[in-house]
């Protein structure tokens, strides 16, 4: 325990310390404030409605898609490249808390990227009536679908020696499932189909329930295994690499 510590300590310092993560962080800020600008403009000043515009639209996805790979590309596959990653596991630490450190010092880093945003709405609460409890479930749903995402990162990042191969790969794993919402066009109300597509779509998790306040704990169990099994898939590829 005090090693996987340890090591996430070291993974953060390496992040905050980063002139990457902080170029992330300035951009991030600026579209994402941006988006809220014209988000507000949309809805006319009815802030009751921000939360669902700001969260749903197309920058928020491409955000939300896009930065996950960006942060974990680095984390196994650049150590991998240079022969770093052997040099850490004669030091002793297991495979699992390697995965773990990594994922945890990701998930950290993209969660303060929409901590980041609070002030924000906090601003705006002074012009008018900000809807806590929907703005709070909405966090939870970028909390947990954005820890699913960071995982499939991580288990992209094992998979391959070369970052950007990583980013892409990963980029590719979470399009698969921003995509699946969109065959929920093939069927008609009520098919079984349809349900099990609601039952995996982030876009029908987040839009049509966490932005509306809707919190429904099978969402969250959901997202939670898919991170439980792609940090489980990590391990065992860093397992096989190890002992190959």
């Amino acid at each position: 325990m005090n090693r996987t510590i340890g090591l996430l300590r070291r993974e953060l310092l390496s992040t905050f310390v980063s002139p990457v993560s902080w170029i992330i962080l300035v951009l991030f800020l600026l579209v994402m404030g941006a988006n809220m600008y014209l988000s507000v403009l949309a809805v006319q000043g009815d802030l009751r409605q921000l939360v669902v515009s700001s969260y749903g639209g197309l920058v928020f996805w491409f955000m939300f898609l896009v930065i996950p790979p960006l942060v974990t590309m680095r984390s196994l596959a650049e150590e991998q490249r240079q022969g770093a990653l052997e040099v850490l596991m004669v030091t002793g630490i297991s495979d699992g808390s390697v995965i773990i450190a990594k994922w945890a010092a990701a998930s950290i880093f993209f969660l303060t990227l929409w901590i980041c945003l609070l002030p924000l709405w906090g601003a705006l609460s002074f012009v008018s009536q900000v809807e806590v409890g929907i703005l709070w479930t909405t966090n939870l749903g970028v909390l947990f679908i954005g820890s699913a995402f960071i995982a499939n990162g991580i288990l992209a990042s094992a998979l391959t020696a070369h970052p950007l191969a990583s980013a892409g790969l990963a980029f590719t794993f979470n399009v698969a499932l921003f995509m699946m919402h969109f065959f929920a066009n093939l069927f008609r109300p009520g098919d079984i189909e349809l349900l099990w597509i609601e039952h995996v779509s982030a876009i029908h998790h987040m839009v049509d329930e966490l932005a509306r306040g809707i919190l429904d704990l099978r969402v969250l169990i959901f997202w939670g295994s898919l991170t439980v099994l792609s940090l489980f898939l990590a391990t065992r590829v860093l397992e096989k690499r190890r002992w190959s």
